[in-house]
């Protein structure tokens, strides 16, 4: 007969005790994580505007002080259709100019945001311009009236870096997308419908400012990432960028004045 005592226990976990001990300790961990991990897509957002901010920096040093085209009208020479960035069928978008065109930007996922569900750098992604399922994320300012900096190929006025009165302080490309929410007057508030990225977003200047809603969106914990005329970028709230402010007021940093 064995008489040798079993060692006591009474200090031991039991299973139970101890699933319940990681289970709290997930519960604690786990929005840590998560917003770590959100903080880590902006981040890689915030570099991918940075890097794009920087190559519209170089474009308009190389040409004459012009800001790049918002887009222009294909020409024979151009990249086919399906090998564009933004596969428009008549027009080469300011994504393409810069990645097939002057080739600053060789890698086409800089012009993806990656806080989006869907890869908006593929070329499967919709062919169809403006405010729907648009193939990016990061939107360049559409001038219209007293706002925005970058013409289409249906002017033939050019838009020059010397109309801008503080080029460190006029947003040029930001996180953008159609709303579902247009009337609500508190930009952090704007809600992008899913699958609607747009690769411009309007001024409040647009005639069609309201109606079709292409603006700044907030998909980074509540800041959306800010490129700059001056080359810097910066994450910012999209109250802090003045959108309800008219233009020339100083704080506006949506206009040229």
């Amino acid at each position: 007969m064995n008489l040798t005592p079993h060692p006591r226990r009474g200090n031991a976990f039991t299973l139970i005790e101890l699933l319940v001990v990681i289970a709290i300790l997930a519960g604690l961990l786990l929005p840590a994580l998560s917003s770590a991990k959100k903080k880590a897509v902006g981040i890689k957002c915030l570099s991918n505007n940075r890097q794009i901010s920087l190559a519209s920096r170089l474009y308009i040093d190389g040409h004459d002080d012009e800001f790049l085209r918002l887009h222009r009208a294909r020409i024979g020479t151009d990249p086919a259709v399906a090998q564009l960035i933004v596969p428009a069928a008549t027009d080469i978008w300011w994504v393409d100019t810069l990645h097939h065109l002057v080739k600053t930007l060789p890698d086409p996922k800089i012009f993806n945001c990656p806080a989006l569900k869907v890869d908006t750098t593929t070329v499967a992604s919709s062919t169809t311009p403006g405010a729907s399922a648009y193939p990016l994320g990061i939107g360049m300012s559409f001038r219209v009236a007293a706002g925005g900096l970058a013409f289409t190929s249906s002017s033939t006025t050019k838009s020059r870096e010397n109309e801008v009165a503080k080029p460190s302080a006029t947003l040029i490309f930001a996180d953008a997308g159609d709303l579902m929410t247009p009337i609500n007057a508190d930009p952090d508030r704007w809600v992008e419908k899913p699958l609607a990225s747009a690769v411009y977003f309007r001024p409040p200047t647009d005639a069609t400012y309201t109606s079709t809603p292409v603006r700044v969106v907030a998909r980074h914990v509540g800041r959306t990432p800010s490129g700059f005329v001056d080359g810097h970028a910066e994450s910012l709230k999209p109250s802090a960028i003045g959108f309800p402010l008219p233009a020339g007021d100083p704080l506006a940093l949506w206009d040229r004045d």
